[in-house]
């Protein structure tokens, strides 16, 4: 899954260069092209579909070369969310191999061991052949976050499988230091794995809608008949994954994961995969950093450029060529509405 925007990672990540086409983790490497390497540990990169959005198939391909099939990576003829995504990828596989068992996975985390993930993802998909039942996976929570939703862990089933017992949104502060304390939450991690006919049979019990759209899509891609695809996947409701079916069926089991793993949803994320300096501050790039605490101080300009910081504390310093984003470190969740204000107001070049 490779279509998302990564606004909250604004002014580096840009309608045509997002989050997961960023080197973030330092080495010169893109998420996604993390991402594929953990995956081709257990899936062949013949067998990998990037989903993505249209301005971003062609970035996409030429990044990757001939790392997977150019026919592999799939334009979405509309946003629709995680679950207009893998609707989408449904209705295309089911072409190619109607008894697939499929893993869905974001493009855009970080996941700290790509041994133990290839382990695990074997795990899942060896359960979810063997039972219609879906499979997710549950990172244990390492603080109060409210910037993921969870998972309540139910009964054992056994080798770190477990029954939902539920979903809970995003919670405040306090309702995160609590699912902490009591040691049964684990965060959702937006990972799933699931067999073909039973991700079909589950969208057309619970999110109908979706499950009406997948013969008609497969139809218009056997026909390639692009209005029929283009109207087909615009009639569908922009949602998640989770809200069109995760938290609805039943069908479905929580796999304790163990590996380190984060969604690099905001700028606090480089904060935990970038050790910082003495005073808490984390510096990328050319910077000057005087009797600063706590901060994070990161120029991407390509052109010569200093950003200097004297005596500041909390905040998040951000540059590239053509912005200087600032805000406290509290409020890295929000960076979204300066994007958000951009767009309303005509300023797109900034985009």
């Amino acid at each position: 899954m490779a279509g998302g925007s990564g606004e909250r990672f604004f002014p580096l990540s840009r309608q045509r260069r997002p989050k997961q086409l960023l080197p973030l983790l330092g080495d010169g490497k893109t998420l996604l092209e993390h991402t594929l390497v953990r995956c081709s540990a257990v899936v062949p990169p013949e067998h990998i579909l990037i989903v993505t959005s249209p301005p971003l198939q062609q970035p996409i391909a030429a990044l990757l070369g001939s790392t997977i099939p150019r026919d592999n990576i799939i334009a979405e003829p509309a946003k629709r969310n995680t679950a207009g995504c893998l609707t989408l990828a449904a209705a295309l596989i089911g072409l190619i191999e109607p008894d697939a068992l499929i893993a869905a996975i974001p493009a855009d985390h970080y996941i700290s061991d790509t041994d133990r993930f290839a382990e695990l993802l074997g795990a899942a998909f060896d359960f979810a052949r063997a039972h219609e039942t879906i499979v997710t996976f549950g990172m244990r929570p390492m603080r109060p976050e409210t910037g993921y939703g969870y998972i309540e862990l139910g009964t054992s089933l056994g080798n770190g499988f477990y029954r939902v017992a539920s979903f809970r949104e995003k919670p405040d502060y306090a309702t995160a230091a609590l699912f902490l304390e009591r040691g049964t939450f684990r965060w959702n991690s937006g990972m799933f794995v699931y067999r073909l006919d039973v991700f079909e049979r589950e969208l057309g019990s619970h999110a109908p809608s979706f499950g009406r759209a997948i013969p008609l899509l497969r139809q218009a891609y056997r026909d390639g008949n692009t209005q029929l695809l283009a109207k087909t996947f615009g009639e569908l409701p922009n949602i998640s994954i989770d809200y069109a079916l995760m938290e609805r069926t039943t069908a479905i089991a929580v796999l304790e994961a163990d590996f380190a793993w984060d969604d690099l949803g905001a700028w606090d994320a480089v904060r935990r995969i970038i050790p910082p300096d003495s005073s808490g501050t984390v510096t990328i790039g050319n910077v000057l950093s005087l009797d600063t605490s706590t901060a994070t101080l990161a120029n991407y300009a390509e052109r010569q450029m200093l950003l200097c910081a004297l005596g500041v504390r909390d905040i998040v310093a951000v540059v590239t060529d053509d912005v200087v984003m600032l805000c406290p470190a509290d409020r890295v969740q929000e960076v979204r509405r300066i994007v958000e204000h951009l767009r309303a107001n005509g300023m797109d070049r900034w985009l």
